[in-house]
Order: C-alpha cells, then sequence, then structure tokens
C-alpha cells in the first residue's frame, strides 16, 4: 500500500499554492504513486515527490517531467512556472548586489574577502590611521562597508561607527560628521575620496577637484576619532606625500580564483540555491585576472539569479541573462544614456582608444596621457570608472574586462566603421610609445611619407566619431613633434648639402672652363713660338 503524501503547510503563498495545484493534477490522472510517476517521466520519484512537497521551489525541468507524467499541459504549466519564480523572487531578497558596491547592510552576503577584512580590523587595533587603496573596481568600497564597518558594528563591543562619502561641500560635512564622533575609540570610515575629482552637480555653486583633497586630508588628521581611509590608487600615489598618507596602504589586490568561487557559492548557498558547477567554472575563468572583474561577476550573478532554475544557478541561466556580455551592455548602455554630447565625444574617442589589443590579445592598459588632455577628458574617464567600464589605476586605464570590447554592440560598431583608420591610429599610438621606451632614440623616428600621413591624419576626425576630433594624446604629440623636428633639421642639412654640392659644381665647371681656356690660349700661341 502507497504511502499517504504529506499534507501541505498551512498557508497561501505561491509556492504552497503552485505545489497544491500539481498535488491537484495528479489526482486528475488517477493519483498514481510517484514510483509509477517516475517511470513516466524519467526522472526520480524524490524529486518528483518534493516537487509537490510545498516547501522547495522545483526546476523547470522538474515540473515539466511531473505535468507531462501527469498529462498535463506542459506549456501552460510552464508559464505558471515562470510566474512563481517571479513572485517568490520579488519575496526573497537577491543574494547578489549587482553592479552597485555591497554595503554595510550587506555584510550577511558579502565574501572572498575575509582576510583584508581581518588585516584591516587588525591594523585599527594597532594604528590611529589605516589607509585603503584599490584601482577603480577593485572592490574597495565593499570591503569598507560590507566588511570593515560589518565587522566593527557587529564585534562583541561594538564601536561607534560613522561612514563618509565626499559630497558637494566635503570640508564641512566631515566637520558636522566628526563633530558626532567625539570619542578617541569610535572609528569613522572615509571611503571614495575619487569623487573629489568629478564636477560638482549643477547648481552647486562649486567644483570639486583634487585640489580639495589636501585640506581634507588636514582635517582628517587632526580628527578626535580612529580612521579607515579609502581611496583609489591614483590618488593615493599623487598625494602620498601627506602625512596621513606617508604609511604603507592595504592595497587591495585582484581577486583570486579561490576568492571568486567564495564571492559565486557562499551567497548561493546562504539563501538556500545550488551553484551548477559548469556555471561556476564559466563565471570563475571569465572574472579571473580581468581589471573590473569583481563587479561585472557580480551583476552577471544577480541577472543569472533572476533566470534562476528554481532553486539552481545555472548555465543556461547565465546564457538566457546575456552572460558578461549582457552585463556589460546593460552597465555601458545606462552610463551612456546619462552623458551630454560633449561628455559622449570624449567617452568615445577614449573608449576607442582603449580598444588597443595587447600582446595576449586582451585589451592594453593606457597610459592616461595617451588618451589626450582635452577639456572634459578626465571627467568622462571618472565617468566611465564609475559605470565598471574601465578600470583606473595609479596612471593607468584600461577596459574592464575583455567582454566590453567584444560584447557591447555600439563599441563594436565604431570600431567597424573605419578599420583602416584605427589601425593607423594606434599604429602612431606604438610609434610613440617604442621611441619613449627606446630612451627617445632618433633612429626609432618617422619621416617622409609616412611621416607627412601621420601629422595629415592627426588633424583628422576619428573612426567613428563624426562629431568630435580625435587628437593624439600627449606622448604621441611629443612624438610627431620630436619627428617634425627631425625632419626639418634634416632638411635644412640637405639644403646645405645641396648648396655645397652646386657650389662645387659651380666651380668645378669654372675650373674646367678656365682649364679648357688656358689650355686653348696655350696651343694658339706655341705655333707663333716655333716661327
Amino acid at each position: 500500500m502507497a504511502r499517504r503524501e504529506r499534507p501541505l503547510d498551512p498557508g497561501d503563498s505561491p509556492l504552497l499554492r503552485f505545489a497544491a495545484d500539481l498535488r491537484a493534477l495528479r489526482e486528475r490522472a488517477g493519483s498514481p504513486t510517484y514510483r509509477q510517476l517516475a517511470l513516466r517521466a524519467h526522472s526520480s520519484a524524490a524529486s518528483l515527490s518534493v516537487a509537490a512537497g510545498g516547501r522547495r521551489f522545483p526546476t523547470l525541468a522538474v515540473t515539466s517531467a511531473y505535468v507531462r507524467a501527469c498529462g498535463g499541459d506542459v506549456g501552460e504549466w510552464a508559464d505558471r512556472w515562470h510566474a512563481v519564480a517571479a513572485a517568490l523572487a520579488r519575496r526573497r531578497p537577491p543574494p547578489y548586489a549587482g553592479p552597485a558596491a555591497y554595503t554595510a547592510a550587506d555584510g550577511d552576503r558579502f565574501f572572498g574577502r575575509e582576510r583584508l577584512v581581518e588585516e584591516a580590523v587588525e591594523r585599527l587595533r594597532r594604528d590611529r590611521f589605516v589607509v585603503v587603496s584599490g584601482a577603480s573596481g577593485a572592490g574597495t568600497t565593499s570591503l569598507l562597508q560590507a566588511g570593515v564597518v560589518h565587522r566593527l558594528a557587529t564585534a562583541e563591543d561594538p564601536p561607534a561607527v560613522g561612514t563618509f562619502v565626499p559630497g558637494p561641500d566635503p570640508v564641512a560635512e566631515l566637520a558636522r560628521g566628526l563633530a558626532r564622533l567625539p570619542d578617541p575609540d569610535s572609528v569613522l570610515v572615509v571611503d571614495q575620496l575619487e569623487r573629489l575629482q568629478a564636477p560638482a552637480p549643477a547648481g552647486r555653486g562649486r567644483s570639486a577637484g583634487p585640489a580639495d583633497l589636501p585640506g581634507l586630508l588636514d582635517v582628517l588628521r587632526a580628527a578626535p576619532c580612529r580612521l579607515v581611509l579609502g581611496l583609489r590608487t591614483d590618488l593615493h600615489d599623487r598625494f602620498a606625500g601627506h602625512p596621513l598618507l606617508a604609511g604603507e596602504p592595504l592595497t587591495v589586490p585582484a581577486p583570486t580564483p579561490e576568492d571568486l568561487t567564495r564571492v559565486v557559492t557562499e551567497p548561493a548557498a546562504a539563501a538556500d540555491c545550488t551553484v551548477e558547477d559548469r556555471l561556476l567554472a564559466v563565471l570563475v575563468t571569465g572574472a579571473h585576472r580581468q581589471p573590473g572583474g569583481l563587479a561585472l561577476l557580480s551583476a552577471a550573478l544577480l541577472a543569472t539569479w533572476r533566470h534562476r532554475d528554481g532553486n539552481r544557478l545555472t548555465l543556461a541561466g547565465f546564457h538566457a541573462a546575456g552572460g558578461f556580455e549582457g552585463a556589460v551592455t546593460r552597465g555601458a548602455e545606462a552610463v551612456w544614456a546619462e552623458l551630454a554630447d560633449g561628455p559622449r565625444q570624449r567617452a568615445r574617442g577614449i573608449l576607442l582608444r582603449l580598444t588597443e589589443p595587447g600582446d595576449d590579445g586582451a585589451p592594453r592598459a593606457l597610459d592616461r596621457r595617451e588618451l589626450g588632455d582635452a577639456p572634459g577628458t578626465a571627467a568622462a574617464l571618472e565617468r566611465l570608472a564609475a559605470a565598471r567600464v574601465l578600470t583606473l589605476d595609479r596612471d593607468r586605464a584600461v577596459l574592464a574586462h575583455g567582454a566590453v570590447a567584444q560584447g557591447w554592440p555600439r563599441l563594436a560598431a565604431w570600431t567597424a566603421e573605419d578599420p583602416e583608420a584605427l589601425r593607423r591610429r594606434r599604429r602612431l599610438t606604438r610609434a610613440a610609445r617604442a621611441w619613449e621606451e627606446s630612451g627617445r632614440d632618433p633612429e626609432t623616428l618617422w619621416r617622409g611619407r609616412r611621416l607627412a600621413e601621420a601629422e595629415a591624419e592627426s588633424a583628422t576626425r576619428a573612426p567613428g566619431c563624426p562629431d568630435a576630433a580625435y587628437p593624439p594624446g600627449g606622448p604621441e604629440r611629443e612624438f610627431l613633434a620630436a619627428c617634425a623636428t627631425a625632419e626639418r633639421a634634416r632638411r635644412v642639412q640637405d639644403a646645405v648639402r645641396d648648396a655645397r654640392l652646386r657650389a662645387q659644381r659651380r666651380l668645378i665647371a669654372f675650373l674646367a672652363g678656365l682649364l679648357i681656356s688656358v689650355s686653348a690660349l696655350a696651343a694658339a700661341t706655341v705655333p707663333l713660338a716655333v716661327r
């Protein structure tokens, strides 16, 4: 005799209604046992029983097998499954933050950086100031907020903790924040000082810039509490002479494969989800050694979770969400829609330059001087970095992920519009780089036709940028100027040499004529002497 099915739990949730309807479908099919259903469905009896148990949401594959074995409409039930999945997703917070940085409230789903968090907290026990530095996209904000702040706030004897991110008037805002932390054991976590490089919002009557940082650091140095200071690596290097930044910073490195594995699997496990092995391998491989791989991974994970199969994150769901390319496109198009025409033109020129491949085929990291110094270039870089389209580290910029160049249709279309012009631009960039690396060896300078073509090209429009000039960057301008100077010197030398040759020819012609005249005169006087 078949064992009676356990009654459903009380309640009226979407999951319970779904399970009850599956049971009703089985009853209409004659109430076959789950073993009989398993033979019909080519599935396990246990998975079919769980599908109608009301405690775990079944996968779409198991649901379809159950319905097919009971003679139901598989297409209709697939629609119902997706509707229930969406309803459950609205009720259950996602285990991943997506492209946004993790906050202090996300500490329970922040994994992969435990060692760095412990080191930051340990330094704070010893020192009054702790500086945390990382490239854009390295996850410094998440480390500080979901890691350090959460860790301090959940300690056995938690100190008073405040956070500060520069706004329109950072010095005044900081002074107000410090007034609320008079205790020397309290902690202020200061994050994203690179915001001082971005223009202030319109209408504020103020324009922030790098010059604000020394004054802000002076205020912080006099703070009555302990400090954790987070800023991007390039900004730290630029102001390393300030006493507050004199110590060795805690550098946020790129995550290891083991770190990335925890980033993927631990939040899923906390949400009672599993990650398909094939998906895990694709995610870790795709994010490892990519400058902005961590943020892109989080964005792809959130999209994949929304396409999960029951409680499983699958490779099929990852592809259905667009993969890494889809995550790139969503972020890039969002920032592109926010840019006005002028910044768009500068951003387009920057991105075209950054598509230059390196020796390994991945996008090359470029010195910021190579990206030009036209007005607004720095602001465009900051906007693109904030959107995780590119990353900034020290004085270099690089696309956040290889998928930016190949997976963002807009950028791919720009590079395809005039590939020959783009190749000529890159040839000039490589020549300028080789000249600099050779110690500015004159033998590496261009001359003649190649130089003339490069000078003409530097005054044209960028490929794919019909409305924006695409001038060479600082190193390229210096290279072309050196080429032009050397070319002028050669022309002067050639002119002097030609003048000397002409003078020599005239002298030779004169001497030859004189010799002929003398010879003729001598020939004419010899007979007279004989007579």
